[in-house]
């Protein structure tokens, strides 16, 4: 089943659906980071759950909206980050790939222990217009999903589910992967909501109905057995769009001093960076750090 995510409306339009099969992209994050296997569950679910709120987004003007979500928990795993558009890409890193905690043999498979339970979930909005938004949570499970549902429900006060489930193989490889998100609008009644609730419970986790081959069309059939309206769906991919030229910005955003320290410290007529999403790495010569130095500092002077 190819990567794709569905938006959708149920109950008459009073209830928001978004669904996404994650797996191809999954595994591919899992390719370039080869982290542990709890880390390649955390990192799995942080994309899919970024997927699942940038669809939330509406595209109001010619440039992109992007969402992206970090958590730093303060576990081994480091910083998580993943930045997706409800275009249907997304990219994600993580500072440690190689952490792990303790897990007995049988014990199901959980990313709180790599995360860590004592920081924040931030998410940042970009709209395409205006600044971002940015909110700031305390993290709850810190298996994610939870977390981004407690944040859901406090700044659009609307109550929201979400699910996300990630099979790592013995191997190491992602079986599979994938999410739903479901929001409560004005007009669902309180036994309308519970009855909702107690059918979310029973698909029994996303990454089982995807083992029996079911996606999120099926899903959404047993969740909204009166019907469902389909808005659209998308292909879901990795997807990083670093350049040189991108590097180049990120290199001035870091200001002179940064620069200035990357030169004395290079021995060679070069330097190189590496993209901490797609670990493609980039070659800067010293020239062109001094070039970007001199704009830097001639800026500054502009502004004083």
């Amino acid at each position: 089943m190819a990567d794709h995510l569905l938006r959708a409306l149920g109950l008459e339009g009073r209830v928001r659906a978004v669904a996404a099969v994650t797996t191809d992209t999954a595994e591919e994050l899992r390719r370039i980071h080869d982290p542990s296997p709890q880390v390649a569950a955390a990192v799995a679910r942080v994309a899919t759950g970024a997927l699942l709120l940038a669809a939330l987004l509406e595209k109001v003007t010619t440039r992109e909206p992007v969402l992206t979500l970090e958590i730093d928990g303060g576990g081994p795993a480091g910083r998580l980050i993943a930045t997706a558009s409800p275009a249907g890409w997304v990219r994600a890193a993580v500072a440690n790939p190689r952490a792990s905690t303790p897990k007995p043999p049988d014990a199901p498979l959980t990313v709180a222990g790599v995360v860590g339970t004592s920081g924040q979930l931030t998410v940042t909005r970009d709209p395409g217009v205006g600044e971002p938004y940015r909110g700031v949570v305390p993290l709850r499970t810190s298996e994610i999903a939870t977390d981004l549902a407690h944040y859901l429900d406090g700044s659009e006060q609307h109550p929201t589910a979400v699910v996300l489930g990630v099979r790592v193989l013995p191997q190491g490889r992602v079986g599979h992967s994938g999410g739903l998100l479901l929001q409560i609008l004005p007009g669902v009644s309180e036994d309308e909501a519970q009855e909702l609730a107690g059918r979310v419970r029973a698909l029994r986790g996303v990454t089982e109905r995807l083992l029996h081959g079911e996606g999120p069309r099926q899903w959404f059939a047993q969740l909204f057995p009166g019907g469902v309206w389909i808005l659209d769906q998308i292909a879901v991919e990795f997807r990083c769009g670093c350049s040189e030229g991108r590097v180049e910005t990120a290199l001035k955003l870091l200001g002179s001093q940064e620069i200035r320290e990357i030169i004395e410290h290079s021995h060679e007529r070069t330097t190189e960076l590496t993209c901490g999403f797609c670990h493609t790495s980039y070659t800067v010569p010293i020239g062109r750090l001094k070039v970007l130095l001199e704009e830097v500092e001639a800026e500054q002077r502009a502004l004083n």
